[in-house]
């Protein structure tokens, strides 16, 4: 009769929680050992990750998703575009002709 979880399966002599510790041998080679992890506590575990991470204030990010780099002059002056203009109908007859028109009350209007 089988026991524990089906999913998680366990090498044969090993924990399930282990690191593998490396050591340099008289050789000169580099040997990898399983190390079993001691079981902490909770309390243990959140003090032993505040002292890894001291700066961690644990608040979420506002702003997730992919940044692929600075925002350049050209991202900046499109900003500002989007800020001083609407696209909106130009025509009232024809409702198929719209255009970028500036909004007044920004510098540089000659209106």
């Amino acid at each position: 009769m089988k026991e524990g979880l089906s999913t998680a399966k366990q090498y044969k002599g090993k924990s399930m929680k282990t690191v593998t510790v490396f050591t340099k041998t008289s050789e000169g080679k580099v040997r990898g050992n399983l190390v079993p992890i001691p079981q902490t506590t909770i309390l243990e575990a959140r003090r032993q990750h505040m002292l890894r991470h001291p700066n961690d204030k644990n608040t979420p990010r506002k702003n997730k998703g992919v940044i692929w780099g600075k925002k350049t002059e050209k991202d900046k002056e499109l900003e500002l575009f989007y800020k001083q203009h609407i696209y909106t109908f130009v025509d009232e007859n024809d409702l198929s002709k719209k255009q970028w028109v500036r909004i007044s009350g920004f510098e540089g209007d000659d209106e």
